[in-house]
């Protein structure tokens, strides 16, 4: 039988822990999930369906939890740790603030929102994937 860590219930100073959701192989207890967690799975109503399975609202995994989740059993997406004063949320891809996405703000929540738009607001619709740049057009003429 495998018992929790530390690093399955709290984040390092860089924001990332371990999943906590149990794993089973031929019904018996096999560890942990142990992907990279960003923070825990966050309420959400639910309701059993027909089917007898337990849903989400928010459409998340809704099976069982104990404390860090990572994206793949409904945790969140970004990792967040003090930068200073101010909260910083990245993204796992993070290299560097020049290059990648970044939020900040007075609370973890804040600094996810600023970088959920920072990554919105910084897709740029006016170059193809393939051929460049548009020239200012909403088409590529090649393609």
């Amino acid at each position: 039988m495998s018992v929790m860590s530390e690093n399955h219930q709290k984040l390092d100073e860089h924001g990332i822990g371990k999943c906590s959701v149990p794993m089973w192989c031929d019904g018996l207890p096999a560890g942990f999930c142990d992907k990279d967690a960003y923070g825990e799975r966050p309420e959400s109503k639910t309701w059993r369906g027909a089917d007898g399975y337990e849903r989400r609202e928010d459409g998340r995994y809704a099976g069982f939890v104990p404390a860090l989740a990572c994206p793949a059993h409904g945790g969140p997406d970004s990792r967040v740790f003090k930068d200073g004063s101010a909260w910083c949320a990245v993204y796992p891809d993070f290299v560097n603030i020049q290059e990648s996405h970044v939020g900040f703000g007075d609370t973890p929540e804040a600094a996810r929102e600023e970088l959920r738009k920072d990554a919105t607001e910084s897709v740029d619709k006016t170059d193809c994937p393939i051929h460049g740049d548009l020239g200012g057009g909403n088409y590529c003429p090649k393609c």
